[in-house]
């Protein structure tokens, strides 16, 4: 089943002075339970792709459809109450707030759903456990490594139970060692189900994990493939 499909997507960014095409004509499907890494050098689109699919951007031109829904026809109220719902996010940066330790962090999407204190409590506690820092509830973001604040990231995206886990550059920020660790929690998040779509420019990172690969060019996908052989891979013209 699609869960996600970009038909025609084009994104123009136009000041007085230049116009900056970021996409053009992406045409993408992508399938319930599925784990996409989207590749592509820096100022590529793949950032602007992950945005647009996450409803944080809106295309120029084109449709993006998610679990059979048209979300360009959706007002900021119903596109704000649908991502919350649906999608989880992921950034190298973490987007911590640093006077919150880390099971408030956790907390802070449930607010915008009016769950119980106990009930967020209890939902934050049980992802952190997924994410293996049961033991770190009461720290800080200062007093935590680069890929324990990951963790903490991850933990936050997954409390609302998304059915999409979109992660941008998410090892960005961390050590090799723990940048494959991620990887293999965001794998593992995949595994119970989420769809998870992952921008990286890490070509031997995402080697390490035989998943489907997009890879975009000047604002164009040039490349699909199934895992990370290249005889898997198949141009589009």
């Amino acid at each position: 089943m699609e869960l996600i499909s970009m038909q025609g997507v084009t994104k123009i960014y136009r000041t007085k002075e230049i116009e900056t095409v970021a996409l053009e004509e992406v045409n993408l499907d992508v399938h319930e339970g599925e784990f996409l890494s989207v590749m592509g050098p820096s100022g590529c689109g793949k950032s602007t792709m992950l945005n647009i699919m996450g409803l944080l951007d809106v295309p120029t031109e084109g449709k993006v459809i998610i679990s059979e829904q048209q979300t360009q026809q959706m007002n900021d109220g119903a596109m704000a109450e649908f991502r919350n719902r649906m999608l989880g996010f992921v950034f190298q940066s973490f987007h911590l707030v640093h006077s919150l330790n880390v099971l408030d962090n956790v907390e802070l999407p449930l607010l915008y759903r009016k769950c119980s204190e106990k009930e967020r409590r209890e939902l934050a506690t049980s992802v952190l456990e997924r994410v293996g820092l049961s033991h770190r509830i009461k720290h800080y973001p200062s007093q935590l490594s680069g890929g324990q604040c990951q963790r903490v990231a991850i933990a936050r995206a997954l409390v609302g139970a998304p059915r999409i886990l979109l992660a941008d550059e998410p090892t960005g920020n961390i050590d090799p060692e723990m940048s494959y660790e991620i990887m293999e929690l965001l794998t593992e998040i995949n595994r119970r189900g989420t769809t998870v779509l992952v921008v990286t420019h890490e070509h031997d990172l995402v080697k390490s994990f035989n998943r489907r690969v997009i890879e975009i060019q000047d604002g164009c996908v040039v490349s699909d493939s199934l895992g990370p052989r290249e005889e898997d891979s198949h141009e589009i013209q």
